[in-house]
Order: structure tokens, then C-alpha cells, then sequence
């Protein structure tokens, strides 16, 4: 049938903008469908320099230069209890062109980059929910829902860029690969007073490692800094407090947290975010694929989740590209690539990630000094490449059998997530 749309995109996070973006690249006539009104507040404020060249390629990168947002160079690590750092330098990649990105306040870089593919001409609907996706012959007939009441359109493609959040479900997203790693959440707001380290390290995003958690600290403006405390679900059901008082409590257990935001105070209520981990067993159909966290989402620590958005919409509109060049569906072949190769790249960060929550393994992580040449190759990983070229591959399975002989050999000094007991009395 004769569609409405080449393509219909939904969302309007980095993600769906992102898409857009590279389809009126390619003139499709395309429809972004948000069914919040922006600015709208989002977690996840820190960006992985990999990001820069997909925002590059879609012509956004200069609108993002003049946001005025804080540069990000690299990040710190620290331990709840002890004197460990790690500073991690984006300088220090192996990877040419990886040196700094920006740390950005979300409902502003989000409108950014929707504005950005609105400039393109892709039509942007904004309030507008999408209830229903059925899929026939070559186009999709989509029910949408906005202020006005319900219609219908119809594309030839569409681009699941929806988040997590399940407005609509469908088999493609029912079906979910088995979980890999505990039941976590997040408690987190926007403080102020936070004090920042002096220099270029004062954009670095800070990290606090807790005996079963951690901290993260993020500057966004000159004001305000995200704080947040991911733990897992059973720690919280175990101390049966309110998130806010949990949060507290974790601050002032630990000497590093205490100094870091003494003088601080929340700006607005704590929020929470929960059981976030999963991913879908089939992200693309014959003409319907997921993007970003519609796809799937592992964990913040390394801050993987926009660029895995922008990434994987940068993968699927080229896809679609090179499908709609012959007048075709995806192939099963096709479909199968675009599952593995997403999951793939987000394993590379599903490894990091296993690693960082291993007590064990997290100690040859904080060593100053590691052996073998190993840090540039993960200061590249760490940087956000996903990629791993033989440079990056042997240096990183190399430290990641390092951290598994740590659980026999200790060539690393444990770390001290707790207080030193007391000396027994003579």
C-alpha cells in the first residue's frame, strides 16, 4: 500500500533524533512521534567521547559545541573507605580522536538534537503516543494518540526508539533474553554546592565504589551536579527506608561520600529507577526495528547508554538504507546481523560492567600502575569503543583473565569498601 511516511520513528531521545536525522539525510519522508512535551527531564547526563563523530555525521556537533556545556576529559575513581583514586584520561586512549567530550544536561541536549532533525524536515509530533504497531505486507499501520484524540498512519519503516518505558507491547519486545546480573536500582537527584576538583579534572565524572553499590557524580552546570546511588533491589528491601533516607545513609557511611558532598542539598525530590537491566531476544522484524534502550540497556556505570543509542540508530538507518535501495524487506540474515551486532557492542560494556561490580576484580582496576601496557586499551574501552580492534582486544582479555587470577593469586591489594575494625584490646 501506499504509505504516509518512509519512515516512522518513535521517540524522541539522542536515539530517535538520531535516526531521524540520518533518514532526511537520505530525503525519507519521515514522522517522529515523543509522547512527552520537551524539555522533559532524563537521567544520564554523561556522554562517551565515542558519541562525537555520530553527532558529527548527522551535522549536530557544532549546535552541541555552543550549549555551553561542561568538557569531560576523563573520569575518577574512587573507594568508599581508603585513600585508592584512579583517574581515567581520555588523553590516554589508544584511539585518535577521543580526548574530551561534554557532560550535558539531558532535557537540553535531548531538545537539541530533536530541534536538529526538525531542521532536516523530519516532522515532529510532539504529545503524542504511539498505542498500536500492525505490520502488513511492505508498511506498518501505526494508532497514535495525542492530545486531540487518536488517528492513524501508516510507513514503510519504523524505528523503535521508545525507552525503556513499555507504552506498547508488542511480540518483538515481550520476548526478552534471560538476565545476566542481579536486580539493581537507582536513587538519584540534582544537587547544589557540590565541590569540584581544580582544573580539567573539574568536568570529570566522579565514581564511588561501594562494598555493594556505588556513586555517581556528575557535573551539569555550574550549579547543579547529579548525584545518584545505584545498589541493588534486595539491599533496599532490606533496610526498609525510603529511597531518600537510604541515600543519606549510604553518604554518611562512607568518608570518601562525606567529604565529597559536604555542603551540599538536594534541588529537587529524589527519584528512583529500577530493575533497568534487560535486553530483547529479536531487535529487528522484516520491517520494524528497536533502537537504543527499546533494545535493550545493561547498567550506567560507564555511561554507555547514549552512545549505544546513538550507535544503534546509526546501524539501523543505514540498514534500512541499504534494504530500501533494491525495494525490499530485511532479510532473515539481515535481521540476524543487526540482533548480534548490537549485542555484540553492548557486550563489550556488559564485560566492563561485570568486571567494575567484582570486588575482587575492580582491585587490579584501581591499581595505579597496570602492567602490560593494558590501561591505554581500556582507557579506550572505557572511552566508549565498543570496537575492539586486535590493539584493544588482546589488552583487554588480557586484564580481564588479570582480574579472574585475582581471585587465587592477589597481584592486587584488596580495597577497603568498609571501616577498619577496631584493634582488639592486650
Amino acid at each position: 500500500m501506499d504509505a504516509d511516511y518512509d519512515v516512522l520513528v518513535i521517540g524522541g531521545g539522542p536515539g530517535g533524533s538520531c535516526a531521524a536525522a540520518y533518514c532526511r539525510q537520505k530525503n525519507y519522508r519521515t514522522l517522529v512521534v515523543e509522547k512527552c512535551a520537551f524539555p522533559r527531564f532524563r537521567i544520564g547526563e554523561s556522554m562517551l567521547p565515542t558519541s562525537n563523530a555520530i553527532l558529527r555525521e548527522i551535522g549536530a556537533w557544532p549546535k552541541i559545541e555552543a550549549a555551553g556545556f561542561i568538557p569531560k576529559y576523563g573520569a575518577l575513581f574512587y573507594v568508599s573507605h581508603g585513600e585508592e583514586e584512579k583517574e581515567v584520561d581520555f588523553r590516554h586512549s589508544l584511539i585518535p580522536g577521543l580526548e574530551s567530550t561534554y557532560q550535558v544536561e539531558r532535557a537540553k541536549f535531548d531538545a537539541i538534537l530533536l530541534d536538529h532533525a526538525r531542521s532536516l524536515g523530519a516532522e515532529v509530533r510532539m504529545q503524542t503516543a504511539v498505542r498500536a504497531i500492525e505490520s502488513k505486507g511492505n508498511a506498518s499501520r501505526v494508532e497514535l494518540e495525542d492530545t486531540a484524540g487518536t488517528s492513524t498512519v501508516t510507513a514503510r519503516w519504523v524505528l523503535d526508539a521508545s525507552g525503556r518505558d513499555n507504552f506498547f507491547v508488542t511480540d518483538q519486545k515481550r520476548a526478552l533474553d534471560a538476565p545476566t546480573s542481579v536486580r539493581r536500582m537507582a536513587v538519584y537527584s540534582h544537587f547544589h554546592g557540590v565541590a569540584r576538583p581544580p582544573g580539567r579534572r573539574a568536568g570529570h565524572t566522579i565514581v564511588v565504589r561501594l562494598e555493594d553499590g556505588w556513586f555517581w557524580i556528575i557535573p551539569i552546570d555550574e550549579q547543579r551536579t547529579s548525584v545518584g546511588l545505584v545498589t541493588t533491589l534486595a539491599a533496599m528491601r532490606r533496610a526498609n527506608v525510603e529511597p531518600a533516607e537510604f541515600f543519606r545513609q549510604a553518604v554518611e557511611g562512607s568518608p570518601r561520600l562525606r567529604e565529597l558532598m559536604q555542603g551540599s542539598a538536594p534541588m529537587m525530590e529524589f527519584r528512583v529507577m529500577s530493575d533497568y537491566t534487560y535486553f530483547r531476544r529479536e531487535l529487528a522484524r522484516e520491517r520494524v526495528l528497536l533502537v537504543g534502550d527499546a533494545a535493550g540497556f545493561f547498567d550506567p556505570i560507564f555511561s554507555s547508554g547514549v552512545y549505544m543509542s546513538l550507535w544503534s540508530a546509526q546501524l539501523a538507518a543505514g540498514l534500512i538504507a541499504r534494504a530500501d535501495e533494491t525495494g525490499r524487506a530485511l532479510t532473515a540474515a539481515e535481521r540476524r546481523g543487526y540482533t548480534r551486532a548490537i549485542k555484540r557492542h553492548a557486550g563489550v560494556f556488559r564485560r566492563l560492567i561485570a568486571m567494575f561490580y567484582n570486588n575482587t576484580s575492580f582491585a587490579v582496576f584501581m591499581c595505579q600502575e597496570v602492567p602490560w601496557d593494558l590501561m591505554p586499551g581500556l582507557t579506550s574501552i572505557v572511552a566508549g569503543h565498543a570496537k575492539l580492534t586486535w590493539a584493544l582486544w588482546w589488552r583487554f582479555n588480557l586484564f580481564l583473565l588479570i582480574c579472574r587470577l585475582q581471585h587465587w593469586l592477589r597481584l592486587a591489594p584488596p580495597l577497603a569498601f568498609r571501616p577498619p575494625l577496631p584493634a582488639k584490646a592486650v
